[in-house]
């Protein structure tokens, strides 16, 4: 009994995470979170994110359809979502001690860790099409 339930936990993990992605992009848009935390670093780390998430999906949409995106559209786009990146970066280690040490409700806090769970999902979307931009696919390699 205990391999059968081994064997089926096994299944199921192979095929969650060790079996590739079968495409990257998404064919719908994340919302962003509607309600706001009222910890002041956690929203503005949100919507920062969904800034530049917001860019690279209309980036990728274009793309997909086979719109010829001009060179300085492109390089002003780069240059956005490394500016947004940057303030990213400035931003997190406040939003990690204002959810730790605020005196904001036990609510307010849930809601903040709900949002920014919502917004690494936005920021893992935007990795993986940066890393698919500048590697490349298979397709592209042969």
């Amino acid at each position: 009994m205990k391999s059968l339930k081994l064997k089926f936990l096994f299944a199921i993990i192979f095929f969650c995470f060790l079996l590739p992605l079968q495409s990257i992009s998404q064919n719908k848009r994340q919302s962003k979170p509607k309600r706001h935390s009222k910890i002041e670093s956690a929203d503005t780390f949100v919507d920062i994110t969904y800034k530049l998430y917001n860019k690279v999906y209309v980036h990728d949409s274009l793309t997909q359809v086979g719109v010829e995106i001009p060179v300085d559209l492109e390089n002003e786009l780069i240059e956005s979502a490394q500016n947004d990146v940057d303030s990213l970066w400035q931003i997190l280690p406040h939003v990690i001690d204002d959810i730790a040490n605020s005196k904001a409700s036990i609510i307010s806090k849930g809601r903040a860790t709900l949002n920014l769970n919502k917004s690494k999902k936005a920021l893992k979307y935007c990795a993986l099409y940066v890393k698919q931009i500048v590697v490349g696919t298979k397709e592209d390699n042969e």
